[in-house]
């Protein structure tokens, strides 16, 4: 991990990052792939149909995305930062 990009990262905030991060870098796009790759593997008559639940779906599950690896991110800083503050 990279100390000061993360340390730039978490003063933006975490809901912001669990937005930018968790919402639009990973539900949205998510959510476009899942379903393009559905309709190519099972078709189904209402072509729009799956796209608009998916960009539901996947978004809220980028709230947990985020959120995920929001902590995993600030425990491993934490981590670094107290060991590197008691060398």
């Amino acid at each position: 991990m990279n100390l000061e990009k993360w340390k730039k990262t978490r003063q933006k905030g975490k809901e912001k990052y669990i937005l930018v991060n968790g919402v639009l870098a990973w539900g949205i796009p998510t959510a476009l792939v899942w379903s393009v790759t559905m309709e190519i593997f099972q078709p189904s008559e209402n072509i729009w149909v799956r796209p608009l639940i998916a960009l539901v779906i996947f978004p809220l599950g980028g709230i947990g995305f985020g959120y995920f690896t929001w902590n995993a991110s600030e425990k491993q800083y934490k981590a670094k930062f107290t060991n590197k503050g008691l060398n």
